[in-house]
């Protein structure tokens, strides 16, 4: 480390502290204070939060950062540290002497196990980042895939409508060739046939239109647009000359028999066609596309196979890796899962489903004993996951239920009655971060660097970052609301309600914790 030269100057009154900036083995700079009679000061060079104890002192240190400690009034000169991430990482010396202290080197193993952490966090990360761009590059396959099935379709349908368009435009002219004087016994019959064929104009045209906005090529497009905005203007003209002759034979109700459905049905196709045209329409079919990729891959009903062997009846949703892989092996016959997921876009999604009456329990729908309210994204899930658990139940299947890493058995709701009533506390307490992050607390966070901790997550979706604001959100809360929150932490919203059903059907399950390694493996 760089010796920091200090200039001559008269003796301070007091002890003094400094604030300097040092490079480090990191090849950045460190600010650090300067240690002065009767202050110790720790630097934080390493990359991760530590929490740091004299006396009846503790500070909060984050990476590149470092702050004194008057050890002249300290009683015990025990100094303390350990790692905010893992507590059960933690190291200790003795401070008697003004000194500066790297947090790498200066607690025995403490620098050693931390940075042993935070390389297997890494690697976490990294492999995050890997399998989710490999997600996307399968959603894109998928995407791509098809929107070349679309095309292939649209290949034939367009030409197909088109041929349909000049078949009806042709009978229009056949209809206006025909003398009306000729036919004086049936002019109904001519005005309806005048109807009826530029209806079947108009269907087709505009469907050939609205198909070929999702064409590939901006030639294709063109054609399709202009192709059918031809066959409209060349079929009212027909329409108009057709009725001309009729008037001019003597039928001059045609005007209102022929006309008139005809104007509506032109003026119809034209606002039709201009909303066709924008790029809403455009988007449409991007959205169709895209909710059929996620109909096909992400949406997952559950598959409880045959026999009393494990099944999966509850998964903690934020660990996405190892979900990806529960859906895979489930798909591929491996693995039992009852499990559901109906994402937004999906067919079910948003679906509501009323309460059987035998359950005896209040509510327009699931949703009341769940959340406590009716929600956006529906209960269709929950009738699924009911018809799931009842045929793991029937095949005598061993039933698990996943809680986060650490956390095996906690999480769990009162029973299913209170189930909804929990979650509105939850939902109003985590309302709460919004003045959390207004807060003086939350600003001092920032002023002492908690921007400097990684925001790139691991795989239970969680960074150093996100973390550590949960545990100062958590500290800010008043005590009653804390532990609340901290007692609820363990299964997921939905999955309390899962697990207070099982007990309230007196089905057995076991309780395992979520192996990320094992999963992924």
């Amino acid at each position: 480390m760089e010796v920091v030269v200090i200039p001559d100057a008269e003796e301070p009154d007091g002890p003094h502290n400094e604030m300097v900036e040092l490079e480090n083995d990191l090849g950045g700079a460190i600010e650090v204070k300067l240690a002065g009679d009767g202050i110790v000061v720790l630097e934080n060079n390493l990359g991760a939060a530590i929490e740091v104890t004299l006396d009846q002192e503790m500070k909060v240190l984050y990476p590149q950062k470092s702050c004194g400690f008057d050890i002249t009034r300290a009683s015990d000169k025990l100094m303390k540290v350990h790692c905010r991430d893992d507590p059960s990482i933690f190291g200790t010396r003795r401070v008697e002497d003004s000194s500066t202290l790297p947090a790498s080197e200066s607690f025995g193993s403490f620098g050693v196990q931390v940075a042993s952490f935070l390389q297997k966090e890494q690697e976490e990360v990294d492999r995050e980042k890997s399998l989710l761009r490999n997600r996307k590059k399968r959603m894109t396959w998928e995407l791509e895939k098809e929107t070349r099935a679309r095309l292939s379709i649209l290949s034939f349908v367009i030409p197909l409508l088109f041929s349909c368009a000049a078949l009806f435009l042709g009978l229009l002219v056949l209809w206006t060739c025909l003398d009306p004087e000729d036919y004086e016994d049936s002019p109904v019959l001519l005005c309806l046939g005048v109807v009826l064929s530029l209806a079947g104009l108009c269907i087709s045209s505009f469907s050939a239109q609205t198909f070929g906005l999702s064409c590939s090529g901006p030639r294709q497009k063109k054609l399709a647009r202009y192709g059918s905005f031809a066959c409209l203007v060349l079929g009212g003209l027909t329409v108009i000359i057709a009725i001309v002759r009729y008037l001019m034979a003597g039928f001059w109700w045609t005007v209102l028999a022929a006309g008139l459905p005809c104007c509506c049905m032109s003026t119809l196709v034209c606002v039709l066609s201009l909303f066709a045209s924008s790029e809403k329409a455009i988007m449409t079919f991007e959205r169709m596309d895209e909710q059929a990729v996620a109909q096909r891959t992400i949406v997952f009903l559950g598959e409880v196979l045959p026999g009393t062997g494990k099944c999966v009846c509850s998964w903690p949703g934020k660990y996405q890796s190892a979900w990806d892989a529960l859906v895979t092996g489930s798909r591929s016959g491996d693995i039992s899962a009852a499990v559901v997921f109906l994402p937004e876009g999906s067919k079910d999604f948003g679906s509501h489903d009323t309460i059987p009456e035998k359950e005896k329990l209040e509510g327009r729908c699931w949703c009341i004993p769940l959340y406590g309210e009716r929600k956006p994204w529906g209960c269709r899930w929950w009738t699924k996951w009911i018809a799931n658990i009842e045929r793991a139940h029937e095949e005598g299947a061993e039933m698990q239920v996943y809680f986060f890493k650490g956390m095996k058995g906690r999480g769990k709701v009162v029973d299913f009655s209170t189930a909804g009533k929990e979650h509105l506390r939850r939902e109003a307490i985590q309302a709460k971060k919004r003045d959390f992050f207004q807060s003086q607390a939350f600003s001092n966070a920032c002023d002492e660097g908690i921007e400097g901790l990684s925001k790139d997550p691991r795989g239970d979706s969680s960074s150093q970052y996100s973390r550590e604001v949960q545990r100062l959100f958590l500290a800010w809360l008043p005590e009653e609301e804390r532990d609340f929150m901290e007692v609820s932490e363990g299964l997921g919203n939905s999955q309390k309600a899962e697990v207070a059903w099982l007990e309230r059907k007196g089905y057995a399950y076991t309780e395992v914790e979520v192996d990320i390694f094992r999963w992924l493996q």
